[in-house]
């Protein structure tokens, strides 16, 4: 009988503490350093037959997130899009080798969080005859339009509506928003979805989450339903892609920060706190590319930090530069790989 194509279908990274207890045992770990991909084995014909049965995919994504979920009830995991396969556990550990910095830098991000996904979804026909039924828009509509041409009372409805919705979003949003760390749109599948937004929250705050969302269900009215599911791993927040490598993402960072190719801690420290004081919000009021900046220089320092912390350990000794040439970046990380343990 031929061997069968074997291939792994990735679920997530968690950091080593060893053994993990809550896997299925269909599951699989490949470590690299201090970080763990959980796997499955897959073959070649099991794979073809999720592209042609949507009931088998639909048990297999349910297995994946139930999989995921069991893990991150125990740890911080950073989840992989469902359907990320590769050919052999050397490319796996690849990946993680050429991926570390991004990978440990995602972990400190988000120890100890997690992602609550919120739907706000309206009765579009309700809301329309809200809106003809108030005298006050009634009057504004007459001193605008001609109230006997139906296409122009359409018409001013639909832009009514809009703009009604825009404010039903931002008021549920900016009540969330506050007892959240981050949030990330996702898709609104048809118009009756009007807002489908995931929430990073620190774990200990689910109960603040909840009465936000309690107060926001008695405040909303009858043509509103608001829905949220989690706490869930962090989906939306887990940058790790199959794609990004450690040399881009440093030299990507260093750009920010204006660094040259090697850099002391210190002068990297400095950069940032000089960067991070001209482009602060309090010195650049109402400048959203000001605020952005800022975002990008403190995102800059983490990473460069992680980088830095993980020469230190895996050499056992301070620099007094860092480089951040792509030799010596890939070089920590990729080069004797197999030999290198933490």
């Amino acid at each position: 009988m031929p061997n069968q194509s074997i291939s792994y279908l990735i679920y997530c990274i968690v950091e080593n503490e060893g053994f993990i207890p809550y896997l299925a045992n269909d599951l699989d770990e490949i470590a690299y350093k201090d970080i763990i991909a959980v796997v499955r084995k897959v073959d070649a014909k099991s794979i073809e037959e999720l592209s042609l049965d949507k009931e088998l995919l639909k048990n297999c994504i349910v297995a994946y997130q139930q999989a995921n979920i069991d893990i991150f009830n125990h740890y911080t995991i950073l989840p992989i899009r469902f359907g990320t396969m590769v050919d052999s556990e050397e490319e796996i550990e690849d990946f993680l080798a050429s991926n570390y910095i991004h990978i440990k830098w995602a972990f400190d991000r988000l120890k100890g969080k997690a992602e609550i996904t919120v739907h706000l979804s309206w009765d579009l026909e309700a809301v329309l005859q809200e809106i003809n039924q108030d005298k006050q828009w009634l009057d504004n509509a007459k001193q605008s339009i001609d109230l006997t041409n139906t296409a122009e009372i359409g018409r001013l409805l639909f832009v009514t509506a809009d703009t009604k919705k825009k404010e039903i979003v931002d008021s549920v949003h900016s009540k969330l928003i506050a007892v959240s760390l981050d949030s990330s749109d996702g898709r609104c599948s048809n118009e009756q979805i009007i807002m489908n937004r995931s929430y990073l929250i620190e774990k200990t705050a689910e109960n603040i989450f909840d009465e936000a969302m309690t107060e926001l269900a008695e405040e909303n009215k009858s043509y509103l339903s608001l829905k949220y599911i989690g706490p869930l791993p962090p989906y939306s927040f887990a940058p790790v892609e199959f794609s990004w490598r450690n040399f881009e993402l440093i030299n990507e960072v260093r750009r920010r920060l204006l660094l040259p190719e090697q850099a002391s801690f210190r002068e990297i420290k400095a950069s940032y706190r000089r960067l991070s004081l001209k482009f602060h919000p309090d010195k650049n009021p109402g400048d959203p590319q000001s605020s952005e900046r800022f975002r990008e220089i403190n995102e800059a320092y983490q990473i460069l930090e992680t980088y830095v912390t993980a020469v230190r350990g895996f050499h056992s000794r301070k620099y007094k530069e860092y480089s951040f040439a792509q030799d010596d970046v890939e070089s920590v990380f990729v080069a004797n790989r197999k030999m290198v343990t933490v």
